[in-house]
C-alpha cells in the first residue's frame, strides 16, 4: 500500500492538473492579446 504522503502527492498533483495550471500559467506568461497587426489591421 502507498505511504500516505506518497498519495498526498498523488493527489495535489492530480488537483493542480483539474484546474488547468499549466494552461493558466502559459496564458499569464505569453499572454492572450492579439498581434498589433491583426489588432490594427496593419499591413506586414
Amino acid at each position: 500500500m502507498a505511504s500516505a504522503s506518497k498519495i498526498t502527492k498523488v493527489r495535489r498533483k492530480m488537483k493542480d492538473v483539474k484546474s488547468g495550471k499549466k494552461r493558466k500559467a502559459k496564458l499569464r506568461n505569453q499572454g492572450t492579446t492579439l498581434p498589433k497587426a491583426q489588432l490594427f489591421g496593419d499591413a506586414e
